[in-house]
């Protein structure tokens, strides 16, 4: 049988996806990326807001519709927050904590129909990726314990468990076998790793771990939870040089009035100012919420400021989405969207002012396509997907993918002009 997969959402889901995969190949199945060929099709859904839960449903929709009528289950976690959303004609679906038992449940035509646990798929020994560029996401760890206010992640996906330092050690060596000279590390929230598996914040050593691998280039550490940035994690990033001098802490707000209604840690500030004191160089990538319940105009006005200061290389702002949680006071979607643009200019005049500051300085880049006689990468401080590309100037014919040093020229919008 042919199996083709579909994934929406995170990174993390595109870990999943990839570990799916393998188990199906393990299992005897066929992997095709054609939908049209597929026997079976499964879709990995997301539902963080509702956005995501209405791209997902008319993705399930999509495969129920084809002409050929493949059978189509759907896994992850729209299916763990509501099977009731799912669309009639299905073949099963299965939540988070049961995504990884699809193939072998279908090889023995047992029910496929399973809620019962959140979790993740966070552990397999044959990966499939889903790319052929020179990086992988490695996820260190699933769930999450925090109970911020705005999150329905901690009910789709429990409680927070760490994978060992020697599974994700030996997964890295196989990635780095196979290719890949970037790792991104990925969890809700990585700065927690080990805190429930060594009883300690045990992230710095997993980090010195993994840059002891042969042909890693570069570690890039994503979903930093604040109280969580030590200063002997800060210490580890200054020291070993595969390591990127960038690091992504979602803040989502500055006011300690909003940070308090959202249940997030009112030393967001402090912990900013300190990774920015410890590491001068690190681009900060974050994401702010605007519009949230309570949120005063001072509030924003607030962030606003704190935002101008030129804190961050990058920052994602999105409007809040009422997941049902029904918080009060609300505050307009038309205010919302005002201070979501006020914010991303805001932003983007920092981000301007940093790359014409580093105008003329050298980098390493990373290339990963090349045709048409256009060059595109990505530079230490250029998270792949979220934070614009590099374009390369070069009369040479390039390889991709291959790595360069290169001189910053210049930026358009959040892309970056580079020279050889």
């Amino acid at each position: 049988m042919k199996v083709a997969l579909i994934t929406l959402g995170c990174d993390k889901n595109t870990v999943e996806a990839e570990y799916l995969l393998g188990s199906f190949a393990d299992c005897g199945f066929a992997i095709t990326p054609d939908i049209t060929q597929a026997d079976i099709i499964t879709v990995h859904t997301c539902s963080f807001i509702g956005d995501a839960r209405l791209e997902s449903i008319a993705a399930v929709k999509r495969a129920l519709s084809l002409k050929h009528k493949p059978k189509v289950y759907v896994t992850g976690c729209l299916p763990q927050l509501d099977a009731k959303l799912l669309p009639s004609g299905i073949s099963g679906y299965l939540g988070t904590g049961q995504t990884k038992n699809l193939p072998g449940l279908i090889l023995q035509a047992k029910p496929v129909c399973n809620t019962s646990r959140p979790g993740g798929f966070n552990d397999n020994p044959h990966r499939i990726l889903s790319s052929h560029l020179d990086y992988a996401y490695l996820k260190i760890a699933e769930g999450c314990n925090h109970k911020c206010s705005f999150c329905v992640i901690a009910r789709i996906r429990g409680k927070y468990q760490s994978r060992s330092i020697a599974s994700l050690t030996d997964e890295a060596k196989i990635l780095a076998d196979a290719g890949i000279k970037e790792l991104i590390l990925i969890a809700q929230d990585t700065t927690s790793y080990g805190i429930d598996l060594y009883g300690r914040l045990s992230l710095s050593k997993l980090l010195k771990n993994l840059c002891k691998i042969s042909g890693i280039k570069r570690i890039r550490l994503m979903y930093a939870y604040p109280p969580s940035i030590t200063a002997n994690l800060l210490s580890v990033m200054a020291d070993y040089a595969q390591i990127c001098d960038y690091i992504d802490v979602p803040v989502q707000h500055i006011s300690k009035n909003v940070l308090k209604r959202m249940r997030r840690p009112l030393n967001t500030r402090s912990v900013i100012y300190d990774i920015m004191k410890k590491l001068p160089s690190a681009a900060i990538r974050t994401t702010f919420i605007t519009g949230f319940p309570g949120e005063t105009q001072n509030d924003f006005n607030e962030l606003l400021s704190f935002v101008k200061e030129g804190n961050f290389m990058y920052a994602g702002a999105f409007c809040y989405s009422d997941e049902g949680l029904n918080i009060k006071p609300s505050v307009a979607l038309k205010t919302a969207l005002e201070r979501k643009t006020l914010l991303e200019k805001a932003q983007q005049t920092v981000f301007d002012d940093k790359i014409g500051s580093l105008a003329g300085t050298t980098a390493e880049l990373f290339i990963e396509s090349c045709s048409g006689g256009l060059i595109k990468g990505r530079l230490p401080f250029q998270s792949p997907g979220i934070d614009g590309i590099t374009i390369l100037e070069s009369s040479k014919p390039l390889k991709a993918p291959s790595v360069k040093k290169v001189v910053i020229a210049g930026s358009d919008g959040y892309n970056i002009k580079a020279k050889l």
